[in-house]
């Protein structure tokens, strides 16, 4: 009650400016604290499912391959990808065969690996990043020779839908494979620099280009679910090749499977470097918080000098004197919380909706600020911060126990 009345009547008060300005500190603290983690989480979620749908989150391949930079053929089994299948978290086992080679079309040249996936693919993932056009059409009776995009690559080729480029191939025999495709879509998936570097095709075209039969591919993609562990499926799949392979099956004998972390450590390199830059962030902003309001803190109790002696005197304990003023602290702390929550979901949703802030897509990966914040993640944040200044406020709240009714009772307001 006298928090809320010291509130009330604090209009007129000496310290009403510092109040204000504590008020302010609390809401731009919270509003940078929110936004770091956004763009934080942003980052990470962004360029993590594209990861996983350009790559898949765990790849089977022939060891060789992975060694020379070029894709060796791997003879599919069916009861290898059934066992793939039945490991928990494992969502979709698909086949694909990939070929590099250059892009031509009029003076512009672009090196491309187009990968070939056939009717077992889960092609909605694709399907989401379409931005025009239309998808390879796998499921037709002859092979289609149609080639899906990304819209970087059509940049700067100059191409559009419908248009045709020629593909230049190397093959193993030191001899050049040309083929012409046809421009059927485009795609996007903020990720310009994979983006430049891979295509979409029909597996029996790719198949044709390298020059294989109908029995070999060049990996298994093994998509998760959300929260499947991919070190724990990649053991799991390791124990069904050398399970295999101890029974007679050859086929499984040279693969290995490895997970996006082992084939882009760079990536999450960055991942970590920019989680330890957050963390720092909100431990600095929260240190410029608390300070603040400490002093807003010591402030409130010189001011009411007088009121603590009164109290005092008439007989109000320590204990009780020092909560009031931790109450009001609490107060002033949740009206800046408010605001500055406002302020940054405000924020969060117009960069999420109108993409204001754009990024040089050579050193932050993505074209535009990514943004993501979960709701318990605001929970949690406020939560925390409340908890932190409500004990940090004990300290300076002290000064309560050093003022004498004696002496405060002619304290001159």
């Amino acid at each position: 009650m006298l928090a809320e009345r010291m509130a009330r009547y604090e209009k007129g008060s000496r310290a009403t400016v510092m109040m204000r300005l504590a008020t302010m500190t609390v809401g731009v603290g919270v509003a940078a604290m929110l936004l770091t983690l956004a763009v934080v989480g942003g980052f990470r979620y962004e360029i993590d499912n594209a990861l996983k749908g350009l790559a898949a989150d765990v790849m089977v391949s022939d060891v060789s391959g992975m060694m020379n930079g070029e894709p060796s053929p791997v003879v599919q089994s069916e009861g290898f990808v059934e066992e793939v299948l039945s490991i928990g978290g494992v969502k979709a086992v698909s086949r694909q065969v990939s070929a590099s080679g250059m892009a031509k079309s009029g003076d512009n040249v672009a090196g491309l690996q187009i990968k070939g996936i056939g009717p077992d693919y889960d092609s909605e993932w694709w399907a989401d990043h379409l931005v025009e056009g239309t998808l390879p059409d796998i499921e037709a009776e002859h092979r289609s020779k149609e080639l899906l995009l990304s819209s970087a690559t059509a940049r700067s080729l100059g191409v559009h839908i419908g248009d045709k480029i020629e593909m230049l191939f190397a093959s193993g025999e030191g001899r050049a494979r040309r083929d012409r495709f046809k421009v059927v879509g485009l795609y996007n998936t903020g990720l310009e620099e994979m983006d430049s570097r891979l295509a979409l095709a029909d597996v029996r075209d790719v198949r044709r280009i390298a020059d294989w039969d109908d029995e070999q591919i060049s990996a298994y993609e093994v998509m998760l679910y959300p929260k499947a562990d991919a070190d724990e499926v990649s053991e799991k799949i390791y124990e069904i090749i050398d399970r295999r392979y101890d029974e007679g099956d050859e086929s499984v004998g040279s693969l290995v499977a490895t997970t996006l972390q082992e084939r882009y450590p760079v990536v999450f390199d960055w991942f970590k470097a920019h989680d330890i830059n957050a963390r720092v962030i909100l431990i600095i902003i929260m240190l410029v918080v608390l300070l603040n309001m400490a002093t807003t803190m010591l402030i409130m109790v010189l001011d009411r000098t007088g009121m603590i002696g009164s109290l005092k005197a008439l007989g109000m304990r320590n204990g009780a004197i020092r909560r009031m003023f931790v109450y009001r602290a609490v107060r002033l702390f949740l009206k800046g919380a408010l605001w500055g929550n406002a302020v940054a979901l405000a924020l969060i949703a117009v960069q999420a909706v109108w993409h204001p802030i754009e990024l040089d897509a050579s050193g932050y990966m993505l074209a535009e600020l990514p943004v993501r914040l979960k709701l318990w993640w605001v929970v949690a944040l406020n939560v925390a911060a409340l908890a932190v200044m409500m004990v940090a406020m004990l300290l300076p709240s002290a000064m309560v126990l050093r003022v004498s009714p004696a002496e405060s009772l002619k304290y001159k307001q």
